[in-house]
């Protein structure tokens, strides 16, 4: 599979403005769009029991099922208010409908599209699914939505509102520094066209780390593994946890964890690498390397280790010189 996207139907699309009633009192007199509801929502900084965002659901003059949502923040501090201000007014997303929002997903980062988020946000009550894709390619989000019998067309929750409303936080950076790689992307990923299944082993095994990684002095003595460095050896541990694999680095009283998830696809499966774990200040070399080693990774799974460059071999074999003469973990 590859792209482009299978897209459904237009799902809705959301405008944020000044004033909400305004903007939708003229889409209902004047352009014939009708009432739906009236959606109230904290998204964070409001206090408890507040609200942050207004939203005016309107269903579009030909359909029962396609709306547009119109926006308002509520307060100063309000990712909405903040948005309204860097940006203007206008489209802020357009959303379609897919069948499956994982494959779809791994479609886009197997073509380097970047999103918001490092997977779907999920209600954990009807199973809607939605995520957004960064503005940069169009100047405005796309936004992915897989609905469920429990979430019809039109039906938005609170929780999935305020949660990818905070997806845009990196958006809203002050515009005298440009935003980090690491900031906009903290979690790299590749999608993998092999089963989670064949992957899961393989990336449990320690001693194929030196084949993907700059971590190439992997050893086992008995049943433990280590880690040659030229300041002393580290303990290397690999346990299954958490819909994936962590490597955790120990030495002395010190530990050192990286997350990968396992998550499987239509196509295969979408191995991301969770850094909660990894220092701010550190992110954005750490999302480099993991982003350059997820990619040889998925050329190992899927047998295609002549598609490698000349240049991404060189940088791997860089990045093991620098692992090998670090002080400390």
């Amino acid at each position: 599979m590859s792209l482009p996207l299978k897209l459904g139907p237009l799902d809705h699309y959301t405008l944020i403005v000044e004033d909400a009633r305004a903007t939708a009192r003229f889409h209902e007199e004047v352009l014939g769009f009708r009432p739906s509801r009236i959606q109230k929502v904290n998204a964070g900084t409001a206090p408890t029991g507040g609200f942050d965002m207004l939203n005016h659901v309107l269903r579009l003059p030909d359909s029962e099922e396609r709306v547009v949502v119109i926006t308002e923040g509520l307060t100063e501090e309000s990712i909405f208010s903040r948005y309204l201000q860097q940006y203007g007014p206008g489209v802020h997303h357009i959303a379609y409908e897919v069948a499956n929002i994982e494959d779809s997903l791994a479609l886009l980062r197997a073509g380097g599209v970047r999103t918001t988020a490092s997977e779907p946000h999920r209600d954990p009550l009807t199973g809607l699914l939605q995520i957004f894709v960064s503005r940069e390619p169009t100047g405005y989000f796309i936004e992915l939505i897989e609905r469920s019998p429990k979430a019809s067309s039109g039906v938005f929750t609170n929780e999935n509102m305020a949660a990818l409303a905070n997806t845009m936080t990196s958006y809203l950076e002050s515009t005298d520094r440009e935003v980090t790689a690491a900031e906009k992307h903290e979690n790299p990923s590749v999608a993998i066209d092999v089963s989670a299944e064949e992957v899961l082993p393989f990336l449990l095994n320690p001693l194929n780390l030196p084949r993907w990684t700059g971590h190439r002095l992997i050893r086992q003595v008995d049943e433990a593994y280590t880690e040659t460095r030229m300041h002393g050896d580290l303990g290397l541990k690999v346990i299954e946890e958490h819909g994936g694999v962590s490597y955790v680095w120990s030495k002395d009283d010190a530990r050192k964890r990286v997350h990968l998830r396992v998550a499987a696809t239509q196509a295969g499966c979408l191995v991301t690498a969770v850094l909660d774990d990894v220092p701010r200040d550190a992110r954005a070399h750490v999302v480099e390397a993991l982003t350059l080693e997820l990619k040889i990774l998925g050329a190992v799974m899927e047998s295609r280790t002549d598609s490698v460059s000349q240049q991404d071999w060189e940088r791997l074999t860089a990045y093991h010189l620098a692992i090998h003469q670090r002080v400390g973990l």
